[in-house]
């Protein structure tokens, strides 16, 4: 059954294709998460096409598809910088991820301090990239998948 997004579709076809992507303790696990991938794919290339990122979405490479995603992410999803006071909340709250193995005590906050703004960060910004992406979903006419467990 195919996948219509927007009036484009996903063929079954091209599911298979993507499910080498997406391996899974079953063929209907990956050949749902290669699905989901695709949706979402074709969901941001037709975003950037909107803000005129992409003449057309539906003759577009991998490569030229995967830097417009990423440039229409960094425009759109702003993501703020962790402080050092969310960096030390953090720290306080997690003192055990931050034991030293061979000494069994737990490292300085100094020593750990980009590590935690740089998880922080990550974690904020796929955050960002999954709201983003529900409320591209929301207003969009997708028809033969539901996103809604993303």
């Amino acid at each position: 059954m195919p996948i219509i997004v927007n009036n484009v579709e996903i063929t079954d076809d091209d599911v298979h294709a993507e499910m080498q992507y997406h391996p899974a303790e079953s063929a209907d696990k990956a050949r749902h998460k290669a699905a989901q991938a695709l949706v979402i794919r074709q969901l941001l290339l037709q975003a950037a096409k909107a803000k005129n990122m992409l003449e057309d979405v539906e003759q577009i490479d991998n490569v030229l598809a995967e830097e417009t995603i990423d440039t229409l992410i960094q425009q759109e999803v702003i993501v703020p910088q962790a402080d050092t006071e969310s960096c030390k909340r953090y720290y306080e709250q997690n003192k055990e991820r931050f034991i030293d193995k061979s000494t069994d005590k737990v490292l300085p906050f100094d020593s750990v301090n980009s590590h935690i703004r740089d998880y922080l960060h990550a974690r904020s910004l796929q955050t960002g990239i999954n709201q983003y992406i529900t409320l591209l979903a929301g207003s969009a006419n997708i028809a033969g998948f539901d996103l809604e467990d993303m």
